[in-house]
């Protein structure tokens, strides 16, 4: 990994090993590389291959999902010198209904005495690291925090009008890319996996976010949606346009 090259993409210049720099790469990363499935929709193979996921996302300028944007933001915290553990969680479709169990990867980062999670591959998540102690942060857009329920399983919930929302439920355990290979596959090629069958390209903007599907471009700005439908002539200039 070429560490000055992979700071310039998310547009930063220099970092120490604090929250604050923490926060600043969980941001910029979040506002600089889109969270997207091309590959999948084009049948292409996405390997659990850190060179792979660095040459697509950095030297490229694509972006990945989860099991690409999140392993590839660990390898570069770890090379800038901070503390990181993979970990895996379950995505809470509603209140009563979960995804596939530890579908979802992602990491934990130890800065002193405190275990932060630093997610930069669930689309519409926080921009920002939250502690898992329980102190409530707010993104600029909206408020978290991780509820613990046994001494591994975390809760991360997202403050709505009438109350808290579990996105995801996840585990402290580590985990290795080897380990997830089998999720990784479900994801790519189950008809059941979320991704499979639709197009989406989607990141977060200074004001809201900009998503990109088969067939319609939406603009959130300030919590106010614009759609606009988008025929296969457009797709790839509004791609270009918005996403690179």
């Amino acid at each position: 990994m070429n560490v000055e090259s992979y700071l310039e993409r998310v547009n930063i210049n220099h970092v120490q090993v604090d929250l604050h720099s923490l926060q600043l790469l969980q941001r910029n990363h979040m506002l600089r590389i889109p969270f997207e499935n091309l590959d999948i929709s084009q049948k292409k193979r996405i390997d659990l291959n850190r060179e792979k996921m660095y040459d697509k996302i950095i030297k490229k300028k694509r972006g990945g999902l989860c099991f690409e944007l999140n392993p590839l933001f660990n390898w570069l915290l770890t090379q800038l010198g901070f503390t990181t553990t993979l970990i895996t969680g379950t995505v809470a479709i509603d209140e009563n209904t979960w995804g596939k169990e530890n579908t979802h990867l992602t990491n934990l980062v130890k800065i002193e005495e405190t275990t932060y999670l630093a997610d930069v591959g669930f689309g519409n998540s926080s921009h920002i690291p939250i502690p898992l102690s329980g102190e409530i942060v707010n993104d600029g857009f909206h408020r978290y925090r991780m509820v613990q329920h046994t001494k591994k399983i975390y809760d991360l919930q997202q403050a709505l009008s009438k109350g808290w929302k579990t996105q995801i439920r996840f585990s402290t355990e580590p985990r290795t890319l080897s380990e997830y290979e089998p999720l990784s596959t479900f994801i790519q090629t189950n008809p059941h996996s979320p991704f499979a069958n639709h197009t989406l390209v989607t990141i977060e903007t200074n004001d809201g976010r900009i998503t990109l599907t088969k067939d319609a471009l939406i603009i959130t700005k300030n919590n106010q949606k614009t759609v606009f439908d988008v025929n296969e002539n457009e797709w790839h200039h509004l791609y270009d346009s918005y996403f690179t």
